[in-house]
């Protein structure tokens, strides 16, 4: 069986008092995407960087194909880097650009220039390899870069925040052609994001960073159905943090306005193990809690709240609803019902099987 293409062990990483990375490990497969997702901060530019070869960690071991490269320059791993500011030689045409690479490796110039031409070719821009990056625009400069990434086909490229700076109709275009242009090549890439939207449209696995630790692993579907941790779930999508605590008898209750929810209720994994005097917080989605016609709904949870705002943003509806002290969001498609408006009595509920629970409280 082969090692895994790119393999971190207890990676770890100071600046003075800061402790960037705490002993991240994590493997990359031959072929897959994969996104790094945190807030600023979060460790996750750190960790790209140690990648690549521009930072050198204080621990641990970096592996790529199975052979270390911790110790190795930048321009002897096997992968490339695509950069926030693409980073192209402005005194030289396209072409140029994209033939560097191969110059560099002591490539001659006429092969060099049929690779870039092909490069060229596979991001859609043959026509353009006379011109110089000034001539671009922000979306074809961020595709020579990744022509330049990809013309010696590294086995593993490595994208820092290179959709960061296109206006939004343009970086949805691009997330599409990046992860089609992936699945062309079949290269390993490791995308550094901030966007959990883009990380959730284009990664085959999300890896959830937090203060230098990961938080959690795994495909889009399932950081947001089952987060494993309270600042996933809140960090991934919207949700509805319901506070709750253990008995003492093995049995879990979450306060719903005034109503509290058993435990164990029907679920579909498994539940965090329970110490009597533990606190949980249960983990609704906004499009799980319903708008209901009456109170006594079967298989639902039932609470009467009050509407205090609707916010209409087109293809769909988030209805916020004060249920005890609790401020709920309700999501809805299309457009709210006549009638639903501020201050609107409603019956909110959600079937036991939507609730996940997670360690801890929610933040105040």
């Amino acid at each position: 069986m082969l090692p895994a293409l790119l393999s971190i062990r207890d990676l770890g990483k100071r600046f003075g008092g800061f402790h960037a990375l705490k002993g991240v490990s994590l493997e990359v497969e031959h072929g897959e995407f994969i996104a790094l997702l945190g807030p600023s901060g979060c460790g996750k530019t750190t960790l790209l960087r140690c990648i690549a070869g521009f930072l050198t960690p204080d621990s641990g071991d970096i592996r790529i194909g199975g052979d270390s490269v911790t110790r190795l320059p930048p321009h002897r791993r096997p992968l490339n880097t695509v950069f926030q500011n693409y980073a192209l030689f402005p005194h030289m045409s396209v072409l140029d650009n994209i033939a560097y690479g191969p110059r560099r490796h002591g490539v001659p110039r006429g092969e060099a220039a049929e690779r870039a031409a092909q490069a060229l070719h596979l991001v859609g821009l043959e026509a353009l390899g006379a011109r110089y990056p000034r001539e671009l625009s922000g979306g074809q400069q961020q595709r020579v870069a990744l022509a330049r990434a990809v013309v010696n086909r590294p086995k593993l490229l490595l994208l820092d925040e290179p959709l960061s700076a296109l206006d939004m109709k343009l970086r949805k275009r691009m997330q599409i052609e990046l992860k089609h242009l992936q699945e062309k090549l079949g290269i390993a890439f490791v995308f550094v994001t901030h966007d959990q939207e883009e990380a959730m449209s284009m990664a085959d696995r999300i890896v959830v960073m937090n203060r230098g630790l990961i938080e959690q692993v795994g495909s889009g579907t399932a950081v947001y159905a089952t987060p494993a941790t309270r600042f996933v779930a809140e960090f991934i999508g919207e949700a509805n943090l319901l506070p709750g605590a253990a008995d003492g008898d093995g049995g879990l209750r979450l306060a719903f306005g005034t109503a509290a929810v058993p435990h164990p209720c029907p679920h579909p994994g498994p539940w965090p193990d329970i110490d009597a005097g533990q606190s949980r917080t249960g983990v609704l989605r906004p499009e799980h809690l319903e708008l209901l016609d009456r109170a006594d709904e079967p298989g639902f949870l039932t609470e009467r709240g009050i509407v205090e705002d609707v916010i209409n943003t087109g293809g769909q509806t988030l209805v916020m609803v004060r249920v005890g002290d609790a401020l709920l969001a309700s999501r809805r498609l299309g457009m709210p019902g006549a009638g639903l408006g501020r201050g609107t009595q409603v019956v909110v509920g959600f079937r036991p099987e939507h609730l996940h629970v997670v360690v801890g409280e929610p933040a105040p």
